[in-house]
Order: C-alpha cells, then sequence, then structure tokens
C-alpha cells in the first residue's frame, strides 16, 4: 500500500461573503438510491446465533429493549420511551416482541418476529413478559436495559443476567454486507465534507458551517453531521460548533458521519483555509504518518493495543505525544462508538470483519489541532479501506 503526501488547493471561491449559500433544493430529490437493506433471512440467522449463545451461558431467554441491539436482533428500530416494548427470543422457542397493543402494527411493519404479545394501557408489560417465561427463569439482559426494568424483572421472580458481551461478541464480526452499508456511508461521508469544503468563506461560524455539512448530507439522501472546529478551537479533540467565525489561515476539522440503514460512518478530515503555516504542515505531516502506521498495524491477529502502539510511537518519536490524548479507534456499526477497542490494555486480538476507526491527533491548546480518520475492515493482510482516505492537506482558497 503507497502513501504520499503533498499540498493540493480545492479552489473554492475567492469572494468574502458570510452569508450562507442556498441549498439546491432539486440536488435533495435527486439523491443516490440507497443500496438494499439487510433481508429478513440475516436477522433470522442471527436469533438462531444468539439462543445459541444464550443456551451455552445457561440463559433461558433474552430480553432485549429499544436499543441497537433491538435493530440487530429485530430489525426494529424505535425510541425507548415508559411503555415498555421488548423482544423476548426465548433459547428453546420462538421470538416474541412484547409491546404496547396500539403500536402492534407499526412494530410489525419491520421487525422481524415469530409473534407478538400485547399488553393494555392499564396492565402492568412486567407481567406479560413473566406469563410468557414463567417462575424463576434466567433473563439475559442487553448493556443498555435500564435499571427500573432490571428491577421490576427481578422482583417479578426472574433471574437477571447481564448480556451484554454476548451481543458484543456476535456483532463485532461484521459479515460483507454490514461492510458494504459501512462503505456506502462513508463514500456518502467523504463527499459531503468535500462539498461543504466548497462553500466554506471567512467570516462564517462554525455553526454555520455545521449547517452546511448537514445540507450536503440531505442531498445525499441521507441525515448526517458532526463537529465543526476552526483554528484553536480545533484543539479539543471533541469540541461542539460554536461561534467562533472563520479567518485567512484557519485549520478547519470536520469530524462527522451518517448512517446506511442503520449502519455508521465516521469520518474526520483537517483542512487549511489559506495557505497553511509550517507549523500546521509539520503536525499534519505526522499525524498522516501516523494513520499510515496505525493502518499497517491493523491485521487479525494484532491486539488492539498494539495497533494504538504502531500509530502513537510515530506521534511519539516526533516529539508530540503528550499532544495525543486519546485511544487511536472504535469499532463501528450500528452504535458509532463500539467494540473492539484500538487503546492501551485491549490484549484481545482482532479478527477479520473488525471494523474499525483510524484516527490519530495531535491537539494544541491556544494553537490548533490536527485529526485525520477513516474506516477500516479487518483482514488476514492489508485491511479493506471503508472510507476513501485523504492522501494530502488540502487547502481551501480564502
Amino acid at each position: 500500500m503507497k502513501f504520499t503526501r503533498r499540498h493540493i488547493v480545492l479552489g473554492a471561491s475567492a469572494a468574502a461573503a458570510a452569508a450562507l449559500l442556498p441549498m439546491d433544493r432539486a440536488d435533495a430529490a435527486s439523491a443516490p438510491p440507497l443500496p438494499d437493506p439487510l433481508g429478513p433471512d440475516v436477522f433470522k440467522e442471527r436469533q438462531t446465533r444468539l439462543r445459541a449463545a444464550a443456551k451455552a451461558k445457561g440463559i433461558d431467554a433474552l430480553f432485549v429493549t429499544p436499543s441497537s441491539n433491538l435493530i440487530y436482533s429485530a430489525n426494529l428500530s424505535i425510541f425507548r420511551s415508559e411503555r415498555l416494548t421488548a423482544l423476548l427470543l426465548l433459547t428453546a422457542g420462538p421470538a416474541i416482541l412484547v409491546t404496547p397493543s396500539f403500536e402492534e402494527a407499526n412494530h410489525r411493519r419491520s421487525a422481524v418476529i415469530d409473534e407478538a404479545k400485547t399488553w393494555q394501557e392499564d396492565e402492568d408489560p412486567i407481567s406479560v413478559v413473566m406469563r410468557i417465561l414463567g417462575p424463576q427463569k434466567t433473563i439475559g439482559v442487553e448493556g443498555s436495559t435500564n435499571y427500573s426494568t432490571v428491577g421490576a424483572l427481578t422482583a417479578a421472580g426472574g433471574r437477571v443476567e447481564d448480556a451484554t458481551t454476548l451481543f458484543d461478541e456476535l456483532r463485532r464480526v461484521k459479515s460483507a454486507q454490514e461492510q458494504s452499508l459501512i462503505q456506502e456511508a462513508g463514500r456518502r461521508t467523504v463527499s459531503a465534507i468535500r462539498s461543504t469544503h466548497k462553500r466554506i468563506r471567512a467570516g462564517m461560524t462554525e455553526s454555520d458551517v455545521a449547517r452546511i455539512l448537514e445540507e450536503e448530507f440531505v442531498k445525499l439522501g441521507v441525515r448526517g453531521g458532526g463537529l465543526v472546529q476552526f483554528g484553536p478551537s480545533s484543539a479539543f479533540p471533541h469540541g461542539a460548533p460554536a461561534e467562533r467565525r472563520l479567518a485567512k489561515g484557519d485549520p478547519v476539522l470536520i469530524d462527522c458521519g451518517c448512517k446506511i440503514h442503520g449502519y455508521n460512518s465516521d469520518v474526520t478530515r483537517t483542512v487549511s483555509f489559506g495557505a497553511p503555516s509550517d507549523e500546521l504542515r509539520k503536525v499534519y505531516d505526522i499525524v498522516d504518518r501516523a494513520q499510515v502506521a496505525g493502518i499497517q498495524a491493523l491485521k487479525a491477529g494484532a491486539a488492539g493495543e498494539d495497533v494504538d502502539r504502531a500509530a502513537r510511537k510515530v506521534i511519539e518519536d516526533a516529539g508530540y505525544g503528550q499532544f495525543f490524548t486519546h485511544r487511536l479507534g472504535h469499532g463501528l456499526g450500528l452504535d458509532g462508538h463500539e467494540a473492539p477497542y484500538l487503546v492501551h490494555g485491549n490484549k484481545a486480538p482482532l479478527v477479520a470483519g473488525n471494523t474499525e476507526t483510524i484516527e490519530p491527533g495531535i491537539y494544541m491548546p491556544g494553537k490548533f489541532g490536527v485529526r485525520i480518520e477513516d474506516d477500516y475492515a479487518v483482514a488476514s493482510g492489508v485491511p479493506a479501506s471503508l472510507s476513501e482516505r485523504t492522501t494530502e492537506l488540502e487547502v481551501v482558497n480564502p
């Protein structure tokens, strides 16, 4: 894998206008079509694997409330509310959705289940769950289940076990179709960033550019957005867009993503608004080399901490170690951040199908920050790119 570094100019207009450029509504209507979603057979197969994993742990049923785990296991994406909706996946039985009666028809439109059990507004839904299970059953709950629900299950006679690792182990390996959805999200994210760069002007605020970014995602047929930071603001690794105004010579950091059928991208680009300073060129080059080192270390069998160490060593050897203040990367899928993590202390070996961000950064308080982030799928050799990596420090003309 060959990587080069040089400086280019994107060629944005030189007009110094603080006003936002209008969005062409026709662009949103002509957005590229989305790829096919995962089919029902995928979710049935997942339920089979979840049952087998639960049985091996002595769990009688998995209890899954609205979360990414509910999306993963039953293709149901809904908000959690005070009204209980939960998948009850019996180890030796059907996949049952426990749901308020008035929401059953809506949930059945997408949920991959065997049957539904409804409850009325004047009923206790936990009693419905326990009537299905019977007394003294071991119930595996996923990690986001709230404490009050866990308490209610326990009070009703259930033996509750934490099934977080069970879901994590199955979810961390992505199929080829899952990887393709992340890759398509990455493709649209890179495109949205590039289009945003072409529209930024001196005097715009970080919030102005964040709105432009959201518009560019809409043109691509998805909802997306993220962090936009100028100049010294970019030295905050997770600083939110604010009212700082863009000036010539500022670095511009955009960290954003979108979802395709629930699967996330996560991409960061740092560019220079006008000619970059020598220091920005130097720091960018170091971060770029660190990302290359991390990509080269990302392979099946490597420990998460080894990949982190490979990239971190480049930054430390250049004398900037104290300014790289976060882990190298994280897993990516139905959650924007999920296992496995590329961080010191994670000795677990990566396996083919893990999808990861590689995002080294240098953050110099009061000056600026540089982060470069791309998405990759672990393989036995060279990882598969899920977002088109930039090989240059891009320069936007003010």
